[in-house]
């Protein structure tokens, strides 16, 4: 019983990541996209423009999961795909048994 609650509980907070994670990255999407034409009057080295520095944060958060997503996606669409096509292929060559049927044999 221990176990399923660590695991319900282990389910939600991956989930609860995941969706921060996801926002996360939108936000970041969509305040590069508002501050595209951002204007910045502090080109001299003693003010820091906190739109700039913002726009640093965001384009390093993007490229960050970019390069997390381009190692990780491959190998895990292989697996997916490969345990489709297992799948597939094993439904297709077991045989019907009066079990896998649910059929009441009678004498």
């Amino acid at each position: 019983m221990r176990d399923q609650e660590v695991s319900k509980t282990r389910r939600i907070l991956a989930g609860i990541l995941g969706i921060l994670v996801l926002a996360i990255v939108l936000f970041s999407g969509f305040y590069i996209a508002a501050e595209a034409d951002h204007d910045c009057a502090c080109h001299d080295g003693e003010h820091v423009c906190p739109i700039c520095t913002c726009l640093k944060q965001c384009e390093a958060i993007l490229q960050f999961f970019h390069s997390v997503a381009a190692k990780t996606v491959p190998p895990v669409l292989t697996v997916v795909l490969l345990a489709a096509a297992f799948h597939i292929t094993v439904k297709s060559i077991s045989q019907e048994t009066p079990v896998s049927r649910k059929v009441q044999l009678n004498n």
